[in-house]
């Protein structure tokens, strides 16, 4: 093929259809928020290329709650007017976990259908196929019969929906199970949902790399079915929670390097209609990209005590490697590299070691033995670089970055460690062009059990991406794009 040929057929791989990026958003976090908050939360998000955020919230009289919980409605009510000033889409992801077993007054038709059908014609409404996007984490505890009555109840209000739930008894029974079996069963149970949010974006209590089969299974099983509404992806980039009561309330899923494998799944493999980021602010699982908010002021969360584990924390570098990838799944062609950077993540203190309070006190946390104990770093170089990075005694461990794509490695820990801060350094020649030390030390003698990891970076902060996004928030289903799979 001629050249002129080849970059013709590149170029109309790029400019295929797009499919857009949401992230989680927990409105539980948000009890101080003013448009303020909201817009900074809007604007840091969209530098990356996320076209939105799923509004994750509760029945607001739900009595597990140790107060009312209506003051939801005000901020959503904010989250609305500033997106649609800020051309930023929402949808709302009911939590349906908390079902009419557990609450004294749940989730109910009447109030759900009032709340789409307010925002239905807003500009921040994510429109796909003509109909709102709406979804769910859970609702298994609903059944079929109340998702067709809210179909109902919003069609006498002139509304239509397209409802991708996450029921995510399905999504983990898939990753032990036939995922296509799992996926026709679901389907024959739920007649009423048009498309399928697969939240199980974590490997489930096992310490091997989530593979991409369900999620394949489950979309072909969608697209077979002739379900028209959007098969959702979750990605995320770890798993831990701690509410220091014991086993069942305190775990760690194998999460060392699943955020950069699950987006590779979602480009090369999967393809999915939208990518869903678990989460921007869910704090409390460690699973956040978001900047933490203050201790104090108006931004403030109030954590109570998985603070422990919580704050010190940072996560932002990751929105680094969300930017590279989010840019390749929208485009179908990995970005190309003008700046060196490196992203690194770490623990604070070897998994074996017994730390002054935690879980390990009372309990176990379940599946600490999981994560390595290392630093593990992501490298992207705009020209082929040596990665230097120090832990401890393990000085001067360096591995080799190229222009070819993201090049991940990793240090241990040494034995002993103690009161070390890991380094990491971009090299060519005998010039160190970037550096940067981790902001928590590594300790033995570490205060809380947390396997809550740190994350750095080595080079230049992020800078925003061009907008990607539809504009109009009128999504149907995307071309299948073309997506490149190796840059060498």
């Amino acid at each position: 093929m001629a050249a002129s040929s080849l970059f013709l057929v590149i170029l109309l791989c790029g400019l295929a259809t797009a499919a857009d990026v949401f992230a989680h958003f927990m409105v539980a976090n948000t009890y101080n928020y003013t448009q303020t908050e909201w817009k900074a939360d809007f604007v840091a998000a969209s530098e990356i290329g996320i076209d939105g955020f799923a509004l994750n919230w509760g029945p607001p009289d739900c009595s597990l709650a140790p107060n009312s919980q209506d003051w939801y409605v005000a901020r959503i009510e904010d989250a609305f007017a500033v997106a649609a000033t800020n051309e930023f889409k929402l949808i709302y992801s009911f939590d349906m976990s908390y079902t009419p077993a557990a609450c004294s007054i749940g989730w109910n038709t009447t109030f759900m259908a009032t709340m789409i059908s307010k925002y239905a014609k807003s500009p921040a409404a994510y429109i796909w196929n003509g109909d709102v996007l709406v979804s769910s984490y859970g609702g298994e505890g609903y059944g079929n019969e109340f998702f067709a009555e809210l179909k109902s109840v919003l069609a006498g209000e002139g509304v239509t929906i397209s409802l991708s739930p996450a029921l995510t008894t399905y999504s983990l029974k898939a990753q032990s199970a036939d995922p296509n079996g799992v996926a026709t069963g679901m389907l024959a149970n739920y007649t009423a949902i048009d498309g399928y949010l697969n939240w199980q974006a974590w490997p489930a209590d096992t310490d091997t790399n989530l593979t991409a089969g369900v999620d394949v299974e489950f979309q072909a099983a969608f697209e077979n079915a002739g379900r028209t509404g959007p098969y959702i992806m979750g990605v995320s980039p770890w798993q831990f929670k701690d509410f220091n009561d014991g086993y069942y309330n305190s775990w760690v899923e194998y999460s060392d390097v699943l955020f950069p494998n699950r987006w590779e799944q979602a480009i090369s493999t999967v393809q999915p209609d939208i990518v869903e980021i678990i989460t921007w602010n869910d704090f409390e699982e460690s699973h956040y990209i978001r900047d933490l908010p203050p201790v104090a002021g108006p931004a403030a969360v109030g954590f109570g005590v998985t603070g422990a584990y919580i704050y010190g924390q940072t996560h932002s570098a990751w929105r680094v490697m969300a930017q590279y990838y989010i840019s390749w799944y929208k485009t179908g062609l990995a970005p190309k590299v003008t700046e060196d950077r490196v992203v690194f993540w770490y623990r604070v203190h070897p998994k074996e070691v017994s730390c002054s309070s935690g879980t390990n006190n009372i309990g176990v946390v379940r599946n600490a033995a999981y994560p390595a104990d290392a630093v593990f770093a992501w490298a992207l170089v705009s020209e082929n670089s040596t990665i230097s990075m120090n832990v401890g005694s393990n000085q001067n461990w360096t591995f080799q970055a190229t222009t070819c794509g993201p090049k991940l490695n990793m240090v241990p820990f040494p034995n002993g460690i103690d009161n070390a801060y890991p380094s990491v350094a971009v090299q060519r020649g005998e010039e160190t062009l970037h550096a940067a030390t981790g902001a928590v030390a590594i300790t033995e003698a570490c205060a809380y059990e947390n396997y809550n990891p740190v994350v750095g970076l080595t080079g230049p902060a992020l800078t925003a991406s061009p907008k990607m996004g539809n504009g109009s928030g009128t999504k149907g289903k995307p071309k299948k794009l073309r997506h490149q799979k190796k840059l060498c």
